[in-house]
């Protein structure tokens, strides 16, 4: 089941509005600037947008109205897949078929779009003193590692984040019974370990908990197969992103520190794609169709122990109505090895054939106060700000969504973030990595000729 169609939190946050205020200003400075004055001259125009359809745009869109009545601003959005709206993207910018004023970028690709001066730099923006709100500074008020990740091509800030949306696991945590427990240590020598913090512990558990339809799990007979994983090796952005989480957390880098291609040096990176083409008997048998749509729905559906998720699926999973299989039944955790996860925004961008890119600063602007972006954490959302994740009323044990926020906060206050280097060459590389992988998964070649692949092709295209 698509994510697009999944969201069914409200935004019904009114109440919250004033308590989730940003802080005050000064009487001369509040009345300097509003955002109905700045946008006056824009007033009856039209933003077009577009995005992927997970809960984080979902709140967003369900602003636009909101938007309309206060600046005369209309905004539109498209949602689509996001490595469909990267490549429409591109196209666009190639041929001028088309055009839009906000664009959700995945991080992979943030370098690729000024590298070739498609896209606007925000100072253009953030430096009218007409346009610019005093209570939105993006160099402070953004979670320091995603400020650095939309600023790492070339110290300009050409896009903000759309949404902190980090990367790692989930397993069922009801499924952990006292019998299952005995029976782990029985077959595998040493107590369950949950959470897993080792690539070891994890393969094991998958491999315990994959039964046969009939065979009994925490008590029940099984009246269908129950995998203990998914991996997902569509030629798609998921086998990217789900390999790099293993890649990083066994101490591989795509790049060295000078932005060398490093992949094939040393063996993390064949070990890491070893590891996860181990994972394939304990997944699903459609692995080979399989994207993050198919994780997330397959754990909705309760046919998982545990896989890899991400903070924009968590309030899916959590809905009792939709996601019986999953909602209140999950323990988050961190990824095994060393608690590493890739500091994920994606972007919004302002491409230069936009037609009304000052309206369309202004609608990122606004969602990018402390206020609204508070305000959408009950419909979902993942704030890119780290005083809206410090707020207390994510710390109530009410909070559906707490030990997702609880896990974002570790990670921060632990510094397990780690930025991305974005070369303007990852657009290409992202294509080189899908397809590679995905043969590998089909069992076309082995772990070290697509790392060796893989690595050779990184660099005839870098050397372009």
């Amino acid at each position: 089941m698509s994510r697009m169609n999944k969201i069914a939190l409200g935004i019904g946050a009114a109440a919250l509005a004033g308590a989730l205020a940003g802080a005050p200003l000064d009487a001369d400075e509040a009345h300097a600037w509003s955002l109905e004055e700045a946008a006056k001259p824009y007033a009856g125009s039209e933003v077009r947008g577009i995005c992927d359809g997970y809960a984080p745009c979902m709140s967003y869109v369900a602003l636009t109205d909101e938007f309309e009545q206060l600046t005369g601003i209309k905004v539109n959005f498209e949602i689509a897949d996001l490595g469909a709206i990267q490549t429409q993207f591109l196209t666009d910018q190639i041929t001028e078929s088309s055009y839009y004023d906000l664009v959700e970028v995945v991080s992979f690709s943030t370098g690729v779009f000024p590298a070739h001066g498609f896209v606007h730099d925000w100072s253009t923006f953030t430096d009218d003193a007409a346009l610019k709100d005093p209570e939105v500074n993006f160099a402070t008020d953004l979670v320091p590692a995603l400020h650095e990740m939309s600023t790492l091509y070339d110290g300009n800030l050409y896009s903000v984040p759309t949404k902190f949306v980090l990367a790692f696991m989930v397993y069922r945590s009801d499924l952990a019974t006292d019998e299952e427990k005995a029976n782990f240590e029985a077959a595998n020598g040493y107590a369950m370990p949950l959470p897993p913090t080792t690539w070891q512990h994890y393969h094991d558990l998958a491999a315990f908990y994959t039964r046969e339809k009939g065979e009994t799990l925490a008590g029940q007979v099984l009246e269908s197969d129950f995998y203990g994983t998914i991996v997902p090796f569509k030629r798609h952005l998921a086998v990217l992103y789900d390999y790099e989480r293993i890649l990083i957390n066994m101490g591989g880098r795509y790049l060295d520190e000078n932005g060398n291609v490093a992949i094939d040096e040393g063996d993390a990176a064949v070990k890491a794609l070893e590891f996860m083409l181990s994972l394939r008997p304990y997944s699903n048998p459609g692995y080979m169709e399989a994207t993050w749509d198919e994780e997330y729905s397959e754990m909705c559906a309760g046919n998982l122990f545990t896989m890899f998720t991400w903070g924009d699926t968590t309030p899916y999973l959590e809905i009792p109505e939709d996601c019986p299989g999953s909602a209140g039944k999950m323990t988050y955790y961190a990824h095994p090895g060393m608690g590493l996860s890739i500091a994920e925004a994606n972007n919004w961008m302002i491409p230069k054939s936009a037609q009304n890119p000052e309206a369309a600063f202004l609608f990122a602007q606004w969602i990018n106060r402390k206020d609204i972006q508070a305000r959408t954490m009950p419909a979902g959302g993942n704030p890119t700000r780290s005083d809206v994740y410090a707020m207390p009323e994510w710390s109530d044990p009410n909070w559906v969504n707490i030990q997702r926020d609880q896990l974002y906060r570790w990670l921060e206050e632990n510094d397990k973030l780690l930025p991305r280097p974005n070369p303007p060459t990852w657009l290409a590389w992202t294509e080189i990595f899908t397809e590679e992988l995905s043969n590998a998964g089909a069992g076309n070649q082995d772990a070290a000729t697509t790392i060796a692949n893989i690595a050779q092709r990184m660099r005839d295209v870098a050397e372009q």
